[in-house]
């Protein structure tokens, strides 16, 4: 997947990831079009703006982000974030409200 389909998929303008980038929307439209190459620093910042990881942007990665809930993304990201001891506490507490599904039988 391109950056183009990408942008599309998040329902983006060319002019609102250039926005977000600082750059102008001509050499924003350079990058989708493979005219000009992002810097390292500015995969980073699209990664940011698409939710997604740079390993996807280069095409190193299968699975996107997009494949979670905006909730589920919310929560990756929060995660990503955190500290070690916030992380554990809060998979702690996930895991302690836990609903188990039991299968029916027949």
């Amino acid at each position: 997947m391109n950056i183009k389909e990408i942008r599309v998929r998040r329902n983006l303008t060319q002019a609102d990831v250039a926005n977000a980038l600082g750059v102008s929307s001509v050499v924003y439209c350079r990058y989708e079009t493979g005219a000009r190459q992002p810097s390292i620093d500015m995969l980073i910042q699209m990664a940011n703006i698409f939710d997604v990881t740079v390993d996807f942007l280069l095409g190193r990665q299968e699975i996107e982000d997009s494949t979670l809930s905006d909730y589920e993304r919310q929560l990756l990201m929060a995660s990503r974030k955190a500290d070690e001891r916030a992380k554990q506490d809060a998979l702690n507490m996930l895991l302690s409200h836990a609903v188990i599904i039991k299968p029916d039988k027949d």
